[in-house]
């Protein structure tokens, strides 16, 4: 197979990344009983660098003496506040355990410099409703999702030929009380696998627009204000017009930085909105202040591509201002006016995988038909931030030599800003199931049709592949799996070369002999 054509990189959008406390990097805290989901709750999320794991099993609660003798009320009570104890000593116990079997591999290094992690969402641990036992106790299932290195499973229960991976975990009341046992967990991978943003829909009404609101930033330096500052300065030197000059002259009410893509032989214009918190004045009142917020919400009300960059920790919101401390909190999260459209979120800060995920998706106008969410594991640091910014500049809306849109997978774009410069980031996706396998622009009739060029192959992303040494070629579409091509094709990968890790898949005739015309997808 022949080389792609060279690619254009585009420069759309920007990234910020904030440096935060170091904090407890696990929490487990739980506020009750919770009915246990599909075992497939850790689908839906991908990283180049994580992958989300749950782990199963049974465990006992002690009853309360006298429990018999309750109104059944007080036993549902009682019941629940057992169960609820039990599971954060579950919890507590598999946390250890997992610290125990990682320790040696990581060769004395702790925190975020450590190979091996696990991370858990507030509130990542659920039971169903338990059985009571004659002997004076409860049993009851338990759900933990977790996200951690890609290969924790083979740490945990290395394979041994069995269908299910488990391992035991020896879990004793607080304070070493008595209710001691040795309890069998099940762990299983998310099955999620990569796929395309939905372009498609970003782009159907002729306009891809972004915003890109930095969170205010307590550190002397201002990194958010020397990173907007950048920004500007990039836009305008890579061919955006119609926004300010210079950073100076940004405002709230500054028109956004315009620049047409083609995409499917038609113009998108993409249009950038940048909001910094020194748009309002260190003396803001109350009213000022909440310029900044009514400036949030109107672009998550109807922007494609909405970052929020800036501080971030549990229980945090969108940190806004901290001159004095202005923030959308989380708990309204559940409230804004949210579009039914397709949108992405881009969530970078510190640790934004903990809280920020569950508390958004309370929202009843998002579901993962319309969403994809980008969080991090761990701090995002300053040092690392320019770097993460051009590679999201790039990858969003990179086109090929002739200008047409060229469409990334997720994990393609996630394998750009996942470097080993700030490996203990961990960039990753939520949302990915419900997005397209195949190039999400127009491929029917494509796969195998003869030519010369990639440009004879339609979208952008499909690529012009030499199938038997002719002086031809043969087309083939993007794809992310085997399930997505036309039958007989499998979706290959064509170079190893890092440096090329952005061409995309594509469907290939397993037979390597294509017929004339091309096949119907």
């Amino acid at each position: 197979m022949r080389k792609a054509s060279t690619l254009t990189f585009m420069v759309v959008l920007s990234m910020f990344t904030a440096a935060c406390g170091s904090e407890t990097i696990i929490d487990t805290s739980v506020s009750g009983v919770y009915p246990l989901t599909d075992a497939a709750k850790a689908d839906n999320y991908i990283s180049t660098t994580a992958r989300e794991f749950v782990l199963t099993g049974y465990s006992h609660a002690t009853l309360p003496e006298g429990f018999d003798a309750l109104e059944q009320v007080a036993q549902d009570e009682a019941l629940k506040t057992a169960t609820a104890s039990r599971l954060n000593r579950v919890v507590s116990s598999l946390k250890s355990h997992i610290k125990d079997v990682m320790r040696p591999l990581n060769d004395g290094k702790t925190g975020e410099k450590a190979q091996w992690f696990v991370y858990v969402r507030k509130n990542g641990a659920e039971s169903e409703a338990p059985e009571v036992l004659a002997d004076g106790r409860a049993r009851f299932a338990f759900q933990l999702e977790l996200v951690g290195s890609v290969y924790l499973m083979s740490a945990l229960a290395p394979d041994d030929g069995s269908i299910h991976r488990t391992f035991n975990v020896k879990v004793e009341d607080w304070g070493g009380q008595p209710n001691a046992e040795e309890i069998e967990v099940k762990i299983a991978g998310s099955e999620s696998r990569d796929a395309f943003p939905k372009y498609n829909e970003l782009f159907e009404d002729g306009v891809f627009d972004i915003a890109i609101h930095f969170g205010g930033d307590y550190n002397e330096g201002r990194h958010d204000i020397e990173t907007a500052k950048w920004v500007v300065e990039t836009l305008n030197e890579g061919g955006f017009t119609g926004g300010p000059t210079t950073f100076e002259e940004l405002t709230l009410d500054s028109a956004p930085f315009t620049r047409s893509l083609l995409v499917e032989g038609r113009d998108v214009e993409i249009r950038v909105k940048i909001v910094h918190s020194d748009m309002v004045p260190a003396t803001a009142t109350p009213e000022e202040e909440a310029k900044l917020t009514e400036s949030m919400k109107e672009s998550l009300a109807s922007y494609d591509v909405i970052f929020y960059s800036g501080h971030a920790g549990a229980g945090a919101g969108f940190i806004l201002d901290y001159q004095p401390r202005h923030e959308i909190k989380a708990a309204e999260f559940e409230n804004l006016d949210l579009p039914s459209k397709y949108q992405i979120f881009v969530f970078d800060g510190c640790r934004t995988y903990r809280t920020y995920v569950d508390d958004m998706m309370k929202n009843p106008n998002k579901t993962w038909d319309n969403l994809d969410i980008i969080t991090t594991v761990n701090t995002t640091p300053f040092g690392a931030g320019y770097y993460v910014i051009w590679e999201f500049v790039n990858w969003f809306t990179l086109a090929n030599a002739d200008g047409a849109h060229f469409p990334l997978s997720w994990k393609t774009i996630l394998r750009g800003v996942n470097k080993p410069s700030f490996k203990g980031v961990h960039y990753g996706v939520h949302g990915i199931d419900n997005n397209p396998k195949l190039n999400p622009h127009a491929s029917d009739g494509i796969a195998c049709k003869p030519c010369t060029d990639d440009s004879e192959c339609g979208a952008g992303g499909n690529l012009c592949l030499g199938y038997g040494g002719g002086a031809g070629g043969s087309c083939g579409v993007a794809c992310t799996t085997d399930t997505a091509c036309p039958q007989g094709f499998r979706c290959a990968r064509l170079t190893d070369d890092p440096d090329q890790f952005y061409i995309p898949k594509q469907c290939v005739k397993r037979d390597y002999i294509c017929d004339a015309g091309g096949t119907q997808l």
